[in-house]
């Protein structure tokens, strides 16, 4: 068996995806616009149905997602196929077309309608976009939504586009009188009737016409409905976290300044959300991955956390038992630039690791540059070890992404971890000179 995870099924659901996409649109069009059927448009069909064929092979010896688990085992992966999709994957795979005209010299100029029935076989493959589009997700985990834009968009398609083709197949001309044209208009009405537009240009003149645009002014006012419902839910669920902190900002904003606040003071809340929006940091680690398995929530959150665990020194190479330990026990913090991170004299309850940006430590007079530190750097602990007030007011120089770790944390870490214990001796000891 393919593994689940073989990105050459992927890539092979995405032609598939192309292939039915090309057959919904030209099959039913080639019966209402006369146009040669030559070499070229031959070997697009052979071509397609080609992979059609391939792709019955493909769900053979590939798993299939079902029922939140993934089949494995080729002959459950096999008997089930057979029971659901086989049938309709087999006759969209038959060239029906041209074996009915190499063993019956059928011609389609002969018997449009017959072909029609033939080359509309092809059409059936279209049910099995939703399994395709769903192991696409599974595999690329696209943002919300997309998935679900992209489905929606080719069903609006095909339904506007088979609907101009029944137009046209009611206007009652001649093979040679219909072409590009004629097409695009009907496609045109087929638009402003569902969109429930209808501009009054283009109507109706025999009564099978007048029936169908009864038939398509009923579809189209679902069809509109549909549309406006769910294009509003996609935009709105594309990003659900960014749209409740801006929703947040708003609402702070707007109570801060029902309280007389400052307007340097409000740009600075809206600078601190903004940042946190951009950054992603909009909801709370914690609760989110607390539903997940420790073992996996470890990975997760050493993932996470990868970028800081590469710039401090200290943490590459170290025990993975460490790792583990600091990552559920860091807490992100932002600061932005001017802020204070603490000053001299606090009591020290927490140690600080620099992930982002960059912090002075400020002299006795809260002027006087000491030191600037950078990413991946560390302070705080001389207060921690020695249990003496802060030495120094820590300011931040930029927007900084800062990483706390508290006193029980960080004495729990001391006791366990030899190389923990070390780096922030030495630190300690660099300190004191």
């Amino acid at each position: 068996m393919i593994s689940s995870n073989n990105r050459v099924r992927v890539y092979w659901d995405l032609l598939v995806f192309v292939c039915i996409f090309w057959a919904s649109l030209e099959s039913p069009l080639r019966i209402v616009i006369s146009y040669d059927q030559n070499l070229l448009l031959t070997g697009v069909y052979f071509f397609i149905d080609s992979v059609f064929a391939l792709d019955i092979v493909w769900n053979c010896i590939t798993p299939e997602y079902k029922e939140g688990k993934w089949i494995v085992l080729r002959s459950e992966v096999i008997r089930d196929y057979l029971k659901s999709w086989f049938i309709i994957d087999l006759i969209a795979a038959v060239p029906f077309e041209y074996a009915t005209l190499k063993i019956f010299g059928l011609q389609q100029s002969q018997y449009p309608y017959l072909y029609l029935i033939l080359g509309v076989t092809r059409i059936l493959k279209v049910f099995r976009i939703s399994d395709i589009l769903h192991r696409i997700n599974l595999a690329f985990q696209p943002t919300p939504g997309i998935l679900r834009l992209v489905l929606f968009a080719f069903w609006v398609t095909l339904v506007a586009h088979w609907c101009a083709v029944g137009w046209l197949y009611m206007d009652n001309l001649q093979d040679y009188q219909t072409g590009q044209s004629e097409y695009i208009k009907a496609l045109y009405w087929t638009v402003t009737t569902i969109a429930t537009v209808g501009y009054g240009d283009i109507t109706p003149s025999t009564d099978l016409q007048r029936i169908y645009t009864i038939f398509v002014m009923m579809l189209g006012a679902g069809v509109y409905a549909t549309v406006i419902g769910n294009i509003a839910s996609i935009l709105g669920n594309l990003d659900l976290a960014k749209a409740a902190q801006m929703k947040k900002m708003a609402q702070v904003d707007s109570f801060l300044k029902a309280r007389s606040i400052p307007p340097d003071m409000r740009r600075r809340v809206r600078d601190y959300y903004m940042y946190i929006i951009d950054r992603g940091w909009g909801e709370d680690e914690s609760l989110l991955l607390n539903d997940l398995p420790l073992s996996l929530r470890k990975e997760v959150k050493i993932q996470l956390h990868r970028s800081l665990l590469e710039k401090v020194p200290f943490l590459k190479g170290a025990d993975p038992a460490l790792v583990a330990s600091l990552v559920f026990s860091l807490k992100p913090t932002i600061f932005l630039k001017g802020d204070t991170v603490f000053k001299r004299g606090e009591k020290g309850d927490s140690l600080y690791i620099l992930s982002e940006g960059s912090v002075d430590i400020l002299g006795s007079d809260d002027k006087t540059v000491l030191l600037n530190l950078q990413e991946g750097q560390f302070f705080g602990e001389l207060a921690l070890v020695t249990e003496e007030p802060r030495s120094a007011t820590v300011r931040a120089t930029s927007t900084c992404e800062i990483y706390t770790l508290s006193k029980s944390d960080f004495d729990h870490s001391l006791e366990r971890f030899s190389e923990f214990r070390s780096a922030i001796e030495k630190s300690v000891s660099n300190l004191k000179k």
